[in-house]
């Protein structure tokens, strides 16, 4: 077919007036930019040359792209050369083109012989093929004909036996039967028609179809010559002999398009296509002459299993639909992200050509569409429908297998394949779709959703245990119905779709509420058991260097985490209800926690040393007099042994652990609160969504449950911090400051043995300690170190006594401690440090003050104390008060202290009392020892460090500038 459409080509250029050069030698370059090697022919076709050249030219490039050779092209050129110049610019069709090749190439004009046979053997199959088809034929005729055409096709009999005169002679009489049918009435009256534009119509759109793939390069599929215009240009001077019209012609342009384009899947052909096919659709009919030829070129189609007979740009249109249908109707199965235009434009194709064919493929089954929706509407919808159904089928065919083969239920693997469909439809086809159907969204979550339930609903009635099997199915279901809800959602005008009514959402919620509570019941105990199986085998070491806090902690919040993951990994539809057990168990476990920290603590007033009697001043006058020893209270041995167990480092891990509590609160809160939000996101079908402004108050108001726990756990840590202040000076160092300072002589023993080792357990602690904490641990101890100071100075027992002349020393000692805190501003704050030394101060000043000036005082507060007053705990006194006042005249060097005492008090003697001081029963005091095995020391701040050391070298220098006081003793 492609050298007799070759042959009808050059025939058609030589009758319109071509001319042809036979021998002019070209260069085998033929200008189309996808023959490797060769130049542009469009650039020597724009280059001025003469239009005659630029047809010999196009038409030498279209016989490259039919691949005809030079050797048949020269022989069919001067074959017709004769022809064209009896012809010129007559009508001619394809049997005289045949009958004049015939008469004008002989054997040996052929190269090879056997290309002579195969040539002759076609010509005489054309003839044979064009007329005895005529259905005017007489008998004798139609005889006659055949035996001239038999003589004809006997090609050894042709060459060997018939003489040159016999051949004409033969070619004569069929050329007479030839011309008569051509020169038969026309039909319709066209234009230059002619008998065989409807007698051999298949024949001649073969031919012109075969003339309208030369557009296409030889060497590249799916690549179009640069030439194509002009090709198609040049290729209207078939039109005539072949019985081509312009409508005809775009669609058979259209078919050759396409039908490239499946085969090559060149993105380009389609685009091209579908212009061609808009041309066909839209293009003005024709005058009624035409559409009556077009009408009775008739083709048959295969349509449903049966033939169906259209006229021919019906036919085109009806095989270009079927095979869009076909593509169209599994959508899934044919197109990715990455073929979205092709899916654009093949449904653009299906589109103009379901017009003429709405009735053969909209084939709806599930979901009726509205009775005034237009057919591009109805057509979309079907497609949407039939690739659902057919990925749907797909899926159901591995399900079974696949879930036998992982062990899961066949429901929970059918929810997350198609929710996988889901996610590819909304993502790459719905946007798609809803240019040309609005409601294309909303018809493919129905039509899953629909498609699960049917599946879901005969399991959800059996439902009435919590397996992991079911949680997996009630799972999938689901996600499967939140993320369709989305889809809904997220078409504008969603609610007025009458598709909406086909929705009947799953009874997920209502079967599932009572099994996750009652899942959470079970996680509250399992969450409440770790917690005390960590805590009770907590030993109270830091985790590491870097995370200062107990294992036990981490564990507990491992475990708590854990169950938050698995709750929301449920991915069940949850109430507030759910979200509230949850912080329940939460809140317990916690609570179980602080509340073992807590009981493990002790009165921190446990650690005061027991008050020494109330004595008056005295120098003993016979140093062999038997003396009284100090009474002193014992400790129970369940006290003995919890204060043991607290020493420094394991309450600095306790504070440590507290704040990490705080801490990892504040993210679990805001994590839950995400999740939920999350979690909450997706509106089920069927469901009122709750105002967002509402729903977040309700969610913060759940949370305040934890602020219980917050409370809980700062005043845990403001009870240890407190403690720590406590321990370091009232027990741990009992023996360097309470019983030395100032024991016996103030000169003797003042602050120069004490610092040291105070500095030294601030950079210990501060070790241990984290940062955030250490401002409080430091202020706790500042204000212990008061507190003992002050114990010091009104508790000291019958060895301490001091004289107006101590006063200055002392004030000098409580200006170095308040200095060594603020450390030159790296410290705690002045007002902080001078606010907790003010009772310290206000006594120290009282010393100052003459002994008839204190005891004015005191009988003016003397109706506030008993005749032997008790001794208050450190931190409970006030300046002024007359218990306070009393203690200072105790310890006052004066004999007019003394005599007061004596005689309105009757106080013994402090000289009838041992002066010794400490023999209380010892406890372990871990701290000094522990500072002496600590390699490592971390500074309070690296500024504060050198603050310390400054405030010890002053203190230094103002000990040796201190004057010595005379001894009174």
């Amino acid at each position: 077919m492609r050298e007799t459409a070759y042959e009808v080509l050059v025939a058609s250029f030589i009758l319109s007036g071509g001319e042809i050069r036979l021998f002019e030698k070209k260069k085998k370059e033929k200008r189309s930019r996808f023959l490797k090697g060769l130049r542009s022919k469009r650039d020597e076709l724009n280059s001025g040359s003469e239009p005659e050249d630029c047809h010999i030219d196009l038409l030498d490039v279209i016989r490259v792209q039919m691949e005809i050779s030079e050797a048949m092209d020269v022989c069919t050129k001067q074959g017709l050369r004769r022809f064209g110049e009896k012809k010129m610019h007559e009508q001619t069709d394809v049997p005289l083109i045949s009958l004049e090749l015939l008469g004008a190439i002989s054997r040996s004009d052929v190269p090879t012989e056997r290309s002579y046979k195969q040539w002759h053997k076609r010509q005489a199959n054309i003839l044979e093929e064009l007329l005895m088809i005529s259905v005017d034929l007489v008998s004798d005729v139609h005889a006659t004909l055949g035996m001239l055409l038999s003589k004809l096709r006997n090609i050894e009999e042709w060459v060997l036996n018939t003489s040159p005169d016999g051949r004409a002679e033969i070619l004569t009489a069929i050329k007479r039967y030839a011309s008569k049918f051509s020169n038969m009435p026309r039909k319709f009256g066209i234009r230059n028609e002619t008998y065989y534009w409807t007698r051999s119509f298949h024949f001649n759109i073969n031919l012109y179809e075969k003339l309208l793939c030369s557009i296409f390069d030889v060497l590249e599929d799916g690549q179009i010559l640069e030439e194509a215009e002009e090709i198609i240009a040049f290729l209207k001077l078939t039109w005539s002999t072949l019985g081509i019209i312009q409508k005809v012609h775009d669609a058979l342009y259209a078919w050759v398009l396409f039908r490239q384009f499946v085969r090559t899947g060149e993105g380009r052909l389609l685009k091209y296509a579908v212009v061609e096919v808009q041309k066909v659709v839209s293009g003005k009919d024709g005058e009624g002459i035409e559409e009556a030829y077009m009408s009775s070129l008739i083709c048959s189609v295969e349509a449903h299993g049966s033939k169906r007979f259209l006229n021919l740009v019906d036919a085109v249109l009806f095989d270009i639909n079927k095979w869009c249908h076909n593509q169209l109707e599994d959508y899934h199965l044919h197109f990715s992200q990455d073929k979205l235009a092709t899916l654009e434009s093949i449904l653009t194709l299906a589109i103009l050509c379901g017009s003429h064919f709405a009735d053969e493929f909209a084939e709806i089954k599930y979901i009726i569409p509205l009775a005034g929706d237009g057919t591009t509407s109805i057509l979309v919808h079907s497609f949407i429908e039939k690739s659902i159904q057919a990925a749907y089928k797909r899926v159901r065919n591995v399900v079974d297998a696949k879930s036998k083969l992982e062990g899961k239920h066949s429901l929970t693997m059918l929810g997350n394949e198609l929710k996988l469909i889901a996610e590819k439809e909304c993502t790459t086809f719905i946007p798609l779709l809803c240019r040309q159907y609005p409601d294309a969204g909303i018809l493919a979550a129905v039509l899953l959703h629909r498609l699960y339930g049917e599946q879901l609903d005969p399991f959800l009635q059996g439902v009435s245990q919590f397996s992991e099997s079911i949680r997996e199915v009630l799972a999938a279901a689901n996600c499967l119905e939140r993320y369709l809800s989305r889809i809904v959602r997220s078409v504008q005008n969603c609610v007025g779709s009458p598709i909406i009514n086909y929705l009947h959402p799953y009874q997920i919620q209502q079967i599932c509420a009572p099994l996750i509570l009652q899942w959470l019941h079970t996680q509250h105990d399992i969450i409440l058991e770790w917690t005390k199986r960590a805590i009770q085998i907590e030993d109270w070491e830091p985790l590491s260097s870097q995370q200062r806090q107990a294992a036990s902690i981490i564990e507990v919040f491992r475990i708590i985490e854990e169950t938050v993951d698995q709750f929301f990994n449920l991915n069940l539809p949850m109430d507030m209800i759910h979200l509230r057990s949850l912080l329940i168990g939460i809140v317990r476990s916690l609570d179980s926690y602080l509340q073992y920290m807590v009981n493990q603590q002790v009165d921190k007033h446990m650690l005061y040393p027991s008050p020494p009697a109330l004595t008056r001043y005295k120098v003993s006058i016979n140093p062999f007099a038997k003396k009284r020893s100090m009474e002193h209270a014992f400790l129970e041995e369940k006290i003995t042994k919890q204060l043991n167990d607290l020493t420094v480092p394991t309450l600095c891990v306790k504070l440590n652990t507290l704040h990490y509590i705080r801490d990892q609160l504040d993210t679990l809160e805001d994590s839950v609160k995400q999740t939920w939000e999350l979690a909450q996101s997706g509106q089920i079908f069927g469901t009122v969504k709750q105002d967002s402004s509402i729903s977040s108050e309700s969610v913060d108001e759940l949370f305040t449950i934890f602020d219980d726990v917050r409370r809980s756990a700062i005043d845990a840590s403001d009870t240890i911090t407190d403690f720590i202040g406590t321990r370091v000076i009232f027990w741990d160092m009992r023996d360097s400051f309470l019983f030395s300072l100032y024991q016996g002589r103030v000169e003797s023993a003042r602050f120069e043995i004490f610092l040291p080792l105070l500095d030294g357990a601030l950079d210990y602690i501060c070790d241990l300690i984290i940062e955030t904490l250490r401002d409080q641990v430091v202020s706790s101890i500042y204000q212990a170190s008061m507190e003992g100071y002050v114990w010091v100075l009104l508790d000291g027992g019958p060895s301490r006594v001091f004289s107006e002349s101590d006063v200055t020393m002392m004030q000098e000692d409580l200006n170095v401690l308040k200095d060594f805190f603020i450390a030159n501003g790296q410290g705690l704050p002045h007002v902080i440090v001078e606010k907790e030394a003010r009772l310290a101060q206000q006594i120290v000043d009282l010393y100052a003050l003459k002994t008839n000036s204190i005891i004015e005082m005191l009988i003016s507060a003397s109706e506030q104390i008993s005749y032997y007053p008790e001794s208050k705990k450190p931190g409970q006194r006030c300046a002024n008060g007359a218990e306070t006042l009393l203690r200072v005249l105790c310890h006052k060097k004066d004999e007019v202290a003394s005599r007061f005492l004596k005689v309105h008090y009757k106080l013994p003697k402090s000289s009838d009392y041992e002066d010794v001081v400490g023999k209380e029963p010892a406890l372990k005091s871990s701290l000094i020892e522990d500072m002496l095995k600590s390699n490592t020391s971390f500074n309070w701040t690296e500024k504060g460090q050198r603050g310390f050391r400054m405030m010890k070298k002053k203190f230094q220098e103002a000990t040796f500038e201190i004057p010595r006081a005379p001894c009174l003793f």
